[in-house]
Parts: C-alpha cells; structure tokens; sequence
C-alpha cells in the first residue's frame, strides 16, 4: 500500500514509457493526430449523406462501406509488403499524395450530386488510399526495442484517436451548416501537413531492427508454422468486427431509427475518441501487469457485450453516450494489446508484412461490420433492437476462442525467449518469462 502511495503520477497513469520513445515515435503520433482528425470529418458522415440525401437504403450503404473495407483490406496487405520493400516513408508519401485527389474528388462529387454509382466506386479508393500507410507506421514502432513496443503503439492509438475526437465533433455542426462537401475538402487540407511532416521527420529507406530479437524473416505465415499466429489474426478479426459497430452501424441505427441530428452522431464519435485520448495510458498501465499477453482480450468482448445489451435497451442521446464509453473500453481492451501480439512474433525484414497481417484482419472486421450491422437492422426493422443481441452472441463466442488459444499464444512467445534480445528489460539475462513479458507489452 505504501509503495502504490509513492508511485508518481506518471508511473500510475502509464506516462514513464513514453518518455524513453524516439523523436521519430512522436512526430508518427502528430502524422497519425491529423491523418485521423481529416478522414474522420468525413467518413462518419459518407453514410448519413448517402441515406439521408440521395435515398439510399441501410442495406446498400453497407454494401459500400463493405467494398471499401474490402479495399482497405488488400491496401494493408499491399502496404505492408512494400514497406518492407522500399521503406515505410515512400509507402507512407505514396498514400498521403492520392488520398489528396480521392477526397477532393469526392468533394465536387457532392456538389454536382453526382450519380451513386460513382461514390459506390471512388469511396472504396478513398478508404483504400487512406489505408495504405497503417503497416509503414506501425512497422516503425514494430523495429523499435521491444520494451518500447507497447509505449509507442499507445501513443499512436492516443493519437489517431485524438484526431477521431476532434473531427466528427466539428464535422457534424459543419455538415449541418455548410453541407457534406465541406469535409471532404478540409480532409483533403489535412493531409498537407502530414505530408511534410513525413518528408522532414520521417528517415527514408528500408529500415533495420533497433533491438536483437532474431530468428528468420518470414513473410509468408503458414498453417504448419504459424497456426497459432493465423487463429489469434482469425479472432483479432472477430474481435474488430464488433468494435466497428461502433462506427456506421451505430450511426446509421441512430439516425435512422432513434432520429439523432448529425451534431449529436458527432458528439458520439467525439465520446469515443475522448474515452480513449484520457484512459489509453492508465487502462493499459494496470492490464500489462497481468502475466499472459491476451489477459486484455479476454476484458474487450465482455465489456463489448456487455456495450451491445445497453445499446438494444437504449432509446436517448445520454443513454448512447454511455453505450459509447462501455463500448470505447472494450477497444481500448483490443487495439494495443493485439497490436503489440503481432509485433513481438515479427522480425527485422517482416515488419511492414505483418502490420499488413494486423491491418488486414483488423480492417476485414470493421468492413463486415459495416455492411452486416446496417442490414441486420433493416431485416430485423420490426425490432431492430435484435441486431445488437445478436453481435453480443457472436462477441461471446470471440471470447471463448481467445480462453482456448491464449496458452498457446503464450507457449510460443516464452518459446522464442519471451521477447528475447530484451533480457534487460527487468533485470537480467535471467529474468523470468513472466516479467519480461510485462516489460515489453
């Protein structure tokens, strides 16, 4: 008790291990700030455009967010093979440049009301675009010390949702007040500055591991190899495809069935990014202590159910915002910990490629979400309530995969030295397992 009485502040709220980050950590947390501040502007709202607008029922604007998730898909998987290839800043340029056009595009789309075959093909290709430079970024924190692994991939999660706090918050009042284009021009503003920010602070070429971790480059995961590895992707993917509930299906419910103005829709998407941006640190702070690496995994699809039941019992503004924060827990719960899983099984010339993996699963989810939520919803529009109860039922399942493969996850990460080229992560060359483990996620 004494000892709890005399940790700092920053020690209890998870601060001390961003302080030994590289400056090239918190210039990636700047680029990810604005990255997520611009598309999140805009991609909450494509959806509320296309059914309140242009008439477009549930069910087909799930089918385009699905395409786009497709898309997001390969680009992740595109991306991260060629960071390892040509280094994660070109990667990085060559997404940012094209994403500038798509959005600008979509902008004067908008305002020539143009037919909605063209959003149905240039959308996806905005979200492929706007995807395609996650695995550079997060092979960058993959090659860092492994004891520095977890701190980095918190301070991107806080800022990509710092930037998903501003951005619906000041997109709904201004889609209400100057009309959808609007957004996507000041998305495509905001990729201005990460561009020079990743000219100017990001280093060029193929990158080498900063810590001692060896073994084989393997780029290719395999099912004789690597089935532990592939399940955890699997059910990774599971897992995001009820966080992405949180996203276009909760907007499209509301909006459509509880009648929420685009303001309120962005208020919602704000709690989401707030929730984050203030408990990321000290969530993750008091979970690491646990002693197997998919501990918080098993905390996000309870807290995700548990989410699902108030969202089907809820009916108002304020009862939403607290369906939001439950739901924001079990992400928190999700993102870093799986992300970090993923980095500690990847070596130096494989780093991009399974970010690729990671993205992959992790978009694969959110885009089923996407198209499953929005048209569960309209089938069951006779008691759309039932849509919620039944992604809880699925989350529980999720749940249970995770029981049944975390000795495994666990058994081959202490096999390869649990988190080996780190040994003074803690201590010494002898140090148990256990505690490394808990230095380096």
């Amino acid at each position: 008790m004494e000892a709890a009485r005399g940790l700092s502040f920053s020690s209890r709220y998870g601060l001390d291990g961003l302080r030994g980050l590289q400056g090239e950590a918190w210039t990636l947390f700047a680029i990810r700030t604005l990255n997520s501040f611009g598309f999140s502007m805009a991609m909450p709202f494509f959806g509320l455009y296309l059914l309140e607008v242009r008439g477009i029922d549930l069910a087909a604007t799930g089918a385009v967010y699905f395409a786009a998730g497709v898309l997001s898909l390969s680009s992740q998987l595109v991306g991260g093979r060629l960071t390892d290839a040509v280094g994660p800043r070109t990667v990085m340029l060559a997404g940012y440049f094209t994403s500038i056009a798509t959005s600008v595009s979509l902008g004067f789309m908008v305002l020539d009301n143009s037919p909605a075959i063209y959003f149905f093909i240039l959308y996806p290709m905005f979200s492929f675009l706007r995807g395609f430079s996650n695995p550079a970024t997060g092979s960058i924190i993959a090659g860092q010390p492994a004891s520095q692994i977890r701190a980095g991939y918190n301070l991107l999660t806080i800022g990509g949702n710092l930037g998903f706090a501003i951005g619906p918050a000041l997109g709904g009042p201004i889609t209400d007040a100057f009309g959808y284009a609007t957004v996507f021009f000041i998305s495509a503003v905001m990729v201005v500055p990460v561009i020079l920010l990743t000219v100017f602070r990001i280093a060029g070429g193929v990158r080498a591991s900063q810590d001692a971790r060896g073994g084989a480059s393997r780029r290719l995961l395999s099912w004789s190899n690597d089935r532990n590895v592939i399940g955890f992707l699997l059910l990774a993917a599971g897992l995001y495809f009820a966080v992405g509930y949180e996203i276009q299906p909760l907007a499209l419910y509301v909006a459509y069935f509880l009648h929420f103005t685009n303001t309120e829709i962005g208020y919602l998407f704000a709690t989401n990014g707030g929730v984050i941006v203030l408990l990321q640190l000290p969530l993750i702070n008091m979970v690491q202590k646990a002693r197997t690496l998919v501990f918080p995994l098993l905390l996000s699809p309870l807290l995700l159910v548990t989410s699902f039941l108030m969202a089907g019992l809820s009916t108002g503004f304020i009862q939403y915002e607290a369906v939001m924060v439950v739901l924001t827990l079990g992400e928190v719960m999700a993102t870093v910990p799986s992300q970090t899983v993923i980095a500690l099984f990847s070596r130096s010339g494989n780093r991009g490629t399974y970010q690729g993996y990671y993205y992959a699963a992790t978009s694969s989810g959110r885009s089923t979400a996407a198209a499953v939520g929005p048209a569960s919803f309209e089938l069951l529009s006779f008691a759309p309530a039932w849509g919620w109860y039944l992604v809880a039922a699925f989350v529980m399942a999720i749940f249970f995969g995770f029981v049944l493969i975390g000795p495994k996850i666990q058994h081959d990460y202490e096999s390869m030295g649990g988190g080996e080229g780190n040994p003074t992560a803690t201590g010494g060359a002898g140090t148990p397992p256990s505690a490394k483990l808990r230095a380096s996620w």
